[in-house]
C-alpha cells in the first residue's frame, strides 16, 4: 500500500491544530501551563492593585506571557520553523511525501530523504475525518490522508498493520 501527498506551507500550518495534546505527558504539561497562566494573571492583577514593586509586576507579566505563548502560539511557531528547515534542506517550497507499507517495514520518502520504520514500533493509531496519525514508540508520528492512497486503501492498510502487530 502507498500513501502519497504534497506537503506545502499551508498544509503544515494545519498540522499545528491536530493532536497537540497526545499522551499523559502533554496533558500534564498543558495543565501546568494553564496553572502558570492563572497564577500570572492573578498575581499581575494583585500586584497592580496593591501598587507592588515593579519586579513583582514584571515576574507575573512574564508568567502570563510565557503561558499564553506556550498554550496558544508555540505549536504554530514550531511547525513554521520545521517547514522552513525542511524547505531549506530540500531546496524546494513544496515536496511529495510517500509512505509505503511493505511486508517487513514502512518506508517514508520526503523528497530525497528516506526513513525506514518497523511495524513493531507502532504504539497507537488515531483517526479523525480524513486524517490518520500513526504514533510510534520513538515519539515519531506518521501522518496519512485516507483519500491520498495511490495503491490500496486505508481500510486494507489498517488490516495489514493490525496483522503485522499480532
Amino acid at each position: 500500500m502507498k500513501n502519497q501527498y504534497k506537503i506545502t506551507k499551508e498544509l503544515m500550518k494545519t498540522w499545528a491544530k491536530e493532536y497537540h495534546i497526545h499522551g499523559a505527558k502533554n496533558v500534564i504539561l498543558f495543565i501546568l501551563w494553564c496553572v502558570l497562566g492563572v497564577i500570572g494573571i492573578k498575581g499581575l492583577v494583585f500586584s497592580i492593585s496593591t501598587h507592588s514593586d515593579w519586579m513583582d509586576i514584571y515576574i507575573y507579566a512574564l508568567f502570563t506571557v510565557l503561558a499564553v505563548f506556550k498554550l496558544f502560539f508555540a505549536r504554530f511557531f514550531f511547525w513554521s520553523k520545521r517547514y522552513k528547515l525542511y524547505s531549506t534542506t530540500y531546496g524546494v517550497s513544496e515536496w511529495i511525501r510517500t509512505t509505503e507499507f511493505l511486508d517487513d517495514e514502512i518506508i517514508i520518502t520526503d523528497h530525497t530523504s528516506v526513513s525506514k520504520l518497523k511495524y513493531s514500533n507502532i504504539k497507537t493509531i488515531k483517526e479523525k475525518n480524513n486524517v490518520v496519525i500513526i504514533f510510534m514508540n520513538n515519539n515519531m508520528a506518521i501522518r496519512l490522508y485516507k483519500d491520498a492512497f495511490v495503491e490500496g486503501s486505508w481500510e486494507k492498510c489498517k488490516e495489514k498493520i493490525n496483522t503485522m502487530l499480532k
